[in-house]
């Protein structure tokens, strides 16, 4: 499915208004309620799809600390393993209980790491959405301003 630009929406319910014929002498603009209604649905269609993205990427994120958090909790459990077979031995008990605690160690820092890496992706995300939303609502509210400033002018001067 194609995605729709919402900037693009705009400017055609923008030019929409801009074009739409003048009633008889007034300044008042005839615009035609069907087209205008298409293109807001059409707006409302492409926000709710950003919105769904949105909650796809919390999804992602989430599943990506889970599959964080399952390697990490494999990689120790392997590491658990280890040390106990090399504590059997009892040549090398210490050399493996050193190996052991610093793969453990080594283990935790990567999940930590991957579990920070995830975050601070999933954190880049929503800034991004955020801002885009915010661009969207400051472009929406600019053009109901201008829609009801320029009916409001020519009320007054009718």
């Amino acid at each position: 499915m194609e995605k729709v630009d919402i900037f693009a929406l705009i400017d055609e319910l923008q030019e929409e208004i801009e074009l739409s014929p003048t009633r008889g002498l007034s300044k008042n603009k005839s615009v035609d309620a069907k087209i205008v209604m298409e293109i807001i649905e059409d707006i409302k269609q492409a926000l709710h799809e950003e919105l769904d993205f949105s909650r796809r990427v919390v999804g992602e994120k989430d599943q990506i600390l889970n599959a964080a958090q399952t390697q990490a909790d494999e990689i120790i459990k392997r590491a658990k393993l280890e040390a106990e077979e090399l504590v059997k031995e009892d040549a090398v008990s210490r050399s493996a209980y050193d190996k052991a605690s610093k793969l453990l160690e080594n283990s935790k820092q990567k999940a930590a790491e991957i579990r920070q890496s995830a975050n601070t992706y999933a954190e880049e995300v929503f800034d991004e959405l955020e801002d885009y939303y915010k661009e969207c609502i400051g472009l929406i509210k600019e053009n109901k301003a201008r829609l009801y400033g320029k009916a409001g002018a020519r009320t007054e001067e009718e």
